[in-house]
C-alpha cells in the first residue's frame, strides 16, 4: 500500500495538460461516485417490486443520508491528514463492488443493507474530491473546476436517465439496470485507479503556505505557525465563522429543488404529469442535459468576470421566476415539448446559481485556512445531507397528500432564501486579489 501510495503522488505541482488531465480524472471519479447510487429512474418499478410505499421509501432515504452524512463529516479530515487519492480509489472500488450485489436484492431488508452499506463507504469521499479539485486548480480558474466538479452527480444522473430511457422498454426490468450501471462503473473506475494522482502533503503544505502569505499581508489570517494544530481545532476554526454558515445553509435550501429531481424526478413526472416510466427518464435527461452544459459555461463566465455572487443572485433568480410559472401547471397535462424547454431551463439557471457559490465557498474556506478545504467541503456535505434526509420523507409526504407542486413551493421557498443569504455574503474579489499580493514566481508555481 505504501509503494502504491507513493506511485501516485507528486512531488512537483502538475502544469498544462497533466494538471487538467488530473482534473478530469477526478471529474470522473465524481461521476462515478454518484452513478453508482442513481436509483431515480427506476424507482415507479423497484419500488413496487419492493412493496415499498412512498413514505417507507422516504424514511429510508432519511436513515442512509443521515449515515452518509457522517461519514462524509469524518471522511473530510482523514483526507487533510492523508491524502485524497487513497481514500477515493479505496471507497469508489468498494462501492463498485456492492452495486453489483444489488441484483441479489430480494427485499426491504436486503434493499436497506446494501444501500447503507454503499452510502457509508461513499460518504468518506465527499470531502477529498472537492479538496482535490482545489488542489489541482489556481484560484484564477476555480470556478471552472468546480464546475467541472459537478458535473460529476449532474453527468451520473444524466446518463443514468438516459440509458434508462433508451433501455427499459427493452429489457423492463430494474435489474437489468443495475447490470448496466455496474459495467458503466467499471470502466469508469479503470482510469480512476490507474492514473489520478494526489499532491504530496509537502506540496500541499507549500502551497498553503504561499497562500497563507499572501493573505496574511493583507491582514486577513493568522501566520504559517497558526495553523490549525488537530481535527478539533480545524472544525473550532472553520465554524467559528459566520459566513462559513450563511454559504452552507444558504445553498442547502437553494438545492431542494435538485435533491427533489435528482431523488424523484421520474417518480414526479410520471405522478404530476402522467408520463410512462420511458418518458418520464427522458424529461429527466433533458433536465440534466442542459444542467451539464451550463456548469462548464457559467465557470467560464465567473472566471472570466472574476465574479462570483451576483452571477449566483442571477441564477436564483431566473429559476425562481420559472418556477412560479411551473407550480400552477402541476397535475395538469403539458405538452412534451413545453415540459422539455421546461426541464431545459430549470436546469440551466440551477447550475448558473450553484456554480459561482462552489468557487466562492472554496475562497472563503481559504481565507479560513487553505488547510481546510476537505473539512469545509465535508462540512457542506454534512448539511446538505442532513437536508436532504429531512426534505426526502417530506416531500414524498406532501406528494401523496397534496401532490408534487406543494412540494416545488417550498422549493421557491429555499431558493428565495439562498438568494437573501447570498446578498449578506462578502462579494469576493479575492482571486484578483491574490493575483495582485502573490508574487510571480508563486503564481507560477500555484499553475496559473
Amino acid at each position: 500500500m505504501n509503494s502504491f501510495v507513493a506511485s501516485r503522488t507528486l512531488a512537483e505541482y502538475p502544469r498544462g495538460a497533466h494538471r487538467w488531465s488530473l482534473l478530469l480524472l477526478t471529474v470522473l471519479a465524481s461521476i462515478l461516485g454518484a452513478y453508482d447510487f442513481q436509483l431515480a429512474p427506476l424507482l415507479p418499478i423497484l419500488l413496487p417490486y419492493l412493496h415499498l410505499s412512498h413514505v417507507a421509501y422516504g424514511a429510508f432515504i432519511t436513515f442512509a443520508v443521515l449515515i452518509s452524512g457522517i461519514s462524509a463529516f469524518f471522511g473530510g479530515p482523514l483526507a487533510d491528514r492523508y491524502g485524497r487519492v487513497l481514500i477515493i480509489d479505496i471507497c469508489l472500488g468498494f462501492v463498485t463492488g456492492l452495486l453489483f450485489l444489488n441484483v441479489l436484492i430480494n427485499g426491504i431488508v436486503s434493499f436497506v443493507i446494501l444501500r447503507t452499506l454503499m452510502g457509508i463507504v461513499a460518504g468518506l469521499t465527499a470531502g477529498a474530491l472537492a479538496a482535490l479539485v482545489r488542489d489541482m486548480s489556481p484560484r484564477l480558474s476555480r470556478a471552472l473546476a468546480f464546475g467541472l466538479l459537478t458535473i460529476g452527480p449532474v453527468g451520473a444522473a444524466f446518463l443514468a436517465n438516459y440509458v434508462a430511457g433508451a433501455t427499459l422498454p427493452i429489457y423492463h426490468t430494474w435489474q437489468s439496470q443495475i447490470w448496466i450501471m455496474g459495467f458503466f462503473a467499471v470502466v469508469m473506475y479503470i482510469p480512476i485507479v490507474l492514473w489520478l494522482c494526489d499532491l504530496s502533503p509537502e506540496l500541499r503544505m507549500k502551497i498553503m503556505k504561499t497562500e497563507i502569505q499572501a493573505l496574511a499581508a493583507e491582514g486577513r489570517l493568522p501566520s504559517a505557525s497558526e495553523l490549525p494544530s488537530s481535527t478539533s481545532d480545524a472544525f473550532r476554526r472553520l465554524l467559528g465563522h459566520f459566513e462559513v454558515w450563511l454559504l452552507v445553509i444558504g445553498v442547502s435550501a437553494n438545492l431542494t429543488l435538485y435533491f427533489a429531481i435528482q431523488g424523484f424526478g421520474p417518480l414526479m413526472f410520471t405522478e404530476a404529469f402522467h408520463y410512462t416510466p420511458a418518458e418520464a427518464a427522458k424529461m429527466n435527461g433533458y433536465f440534466w442535459l442542459a444542467n451539464l452544459a451550463a456548469l462548464v459555461l457559467t465557470g467560464l463566465v465567473s472566471d472570466r468576470l472574476q465574479t462570483r455572487k451576483p452571477i449566483a443572485i442571477f441564477g436564483a433568480t431566473l429559476a425562481s421566476i420559472l418556477m412560479a410559472w411551473w407550480i400552477p401547471t402541476f397535475g395538469h397535462g403539458l405538452p412534451h415539448a413545453t415540459m422539455a424547454m421546461v426541464a431545459s431551463l430549470m436546469g440551466c439557471f440551477l447550475a448558473i446559481g450553484y456554480v459561482p457559490w462552489a468557487a466562492q465557498f472554496s475562497e472563503t474556506l481559504e481565507d479560513v485556512s487553505p488547510a481546510l478545504q476537505a473539512t469545509g467541503w465535508a462540512f457542506f456535505g454534512l448539511v446538505a445531507r442532513g437536508w436532504v434526509a429531512i426534505s426526502a420523507p417530506l416531500s414524498l409526504y406532501v406528494a401523496v397528500h397534496y401532490g408534487w407542486g406543494q412540494w416545488v413551493k417550498v422549493a421557491l421557498g429555499g431558493m428565495i432564501l439562498y438568494i437573501v443569504a447570498m446578498a449578506f455574503t462578502r462579494g469576493h474579489a479575492a482571486a484578483e486579489e491574490h493575483a495582485r499580493t502573490t508574487p510571480a514566481t508563486d503564481h507560477a508555481a500555484s499553475g496559473g
